[in-house]
């Protein structure tokens, strides 16, 4: 977390405190609002609403964890990670990634076993369950909202990770909704039975979007990604321009943590130089690439070479 985001140990900016608002909100109402969908959907036996349940209550674990979590980083609590919590901010997403995709497969199960067969639906219970969708829709877009305007310039990569992750809330809901409004007017045969079943296909794809996207972007960085060929060309142009400040380039590491480089340079100085001379170096050396590619954490280590 950048020092412009979190001030000191125990003092949280206003910026970190929107975000972590914008979260808590989305749990409470996402909590609320999966109790009633979780009453509607046994009551009216919509496999879409359940298929909702399954996605939102893995969702409210985890966003519930991700908060704590994010609170714990912006008051510098956690002390046990010299190298910054970015790949934790990404473990936690990658978990959000995981159980999106198993809680589609679940899903399809579902479909499998009531594919053409048609179920008992209480009218009642599908009334309130539309209701319940158009309650859940608004409240995703509300969170999204809350969630879109904390991220703004920020770089948290948990409120930017929940920000995708409501948007898939968003584009669900509103699908959810629209088949169960067709499911409960119809009812459960014919059109209505299929709204039922084409809604929670709806869901499935959603999730294994949205959690492939999640997996595919946070993988890279807790493997330690090189960074990308565009970098290191700058990387080497600068160590070419800066060649008659060091006799000798032993070896160039990079990678990537969450939206952060990390460029070890290890350059090797004749014994002869003096120790002022070889840290003025290194710093000009970080200050070019610095330069070049902002925001990078950049470490040159000096090592002795020739006679």
């Amino acid at each position: 977390m950048p020092d412009s985001h979190r001030l000191t140990r125990g003092i949280v900016s206003e910026d970190a405190l929107r975000g972590e608002r914008a979260i808590l909100t989305g749990c409470l109402l996402d909590a609320f609002i999966w109790t009633v969908t979780l009453v509607t959907a046994i009551w009216g036996n919509s496999l879409t609403l359940l298929g909702e349940c399954v996605r939102g209550g893995l969702l409210i674990v985890l966003e519930t964890v991700l908060l704590v979590l994010l609170r714990r980083i912006n008051r510098g609590t956690i002390a046990d990670y010299d190298y910054g919590t970015r790949k934790l901010e990404q473990f936690a997403n990658l978990v959000v990634g995981i159980a999106m995709l198993l809680g589609a497969l679940w899903l399809l199960s579902g479909v499998a076993q009531r594919f053409g067969v048609v179920q008992e639906q209480s009218a009642t219970g599908m009334a309130f369950g539309a209701l319940a969708g158009l309650a859940n829709l608004a409240i995703n877009v509300w969170v999204f909202f809350l969630l879109w305007r904390s991220s703004r310039g920020g770089t948290s990569i948990i409120v930017n990770g929940q920000l995708l992750s409501r948007m898939s809330k968003v584009i669900s809901s509103a699908l959810v909704a629209v088949a169960v409004l067709v499911n409960a007017f119809l009812g459960p045969v014919g059109i209505g039975g299929w709204a039922d079943i084409v809604g929670t296909l709806v869901v499935v794809a959603v999730m294994l979007t949205f959690g492939a996207r999640m997996i595919q972007a946070s993988l890279p960085h807790l493997i330690d990604r090189a960074l990308n060929d565009r970098q290191q060309a700058t990387i080497n142009r600068a160590l070419v321009e800066s060649f008659d400040a060091y006799d000798e380039l032993l070896e160039v590491r990079t990678r990537t943590q969450g939206s952060d480089a990390w460029i070890e340079i290890e350059l090797g100085f004749a014994p002869g130089r003096s120790m002022g001379e070889v840290h003025e170096r290194a710093e000009e050396m970080a200050a070019k690439i610095r330069d070049v590619i902002p925001g990078a954490r950049i470490l040159v280590i000096p090592r002795a070479v020739g006679a």
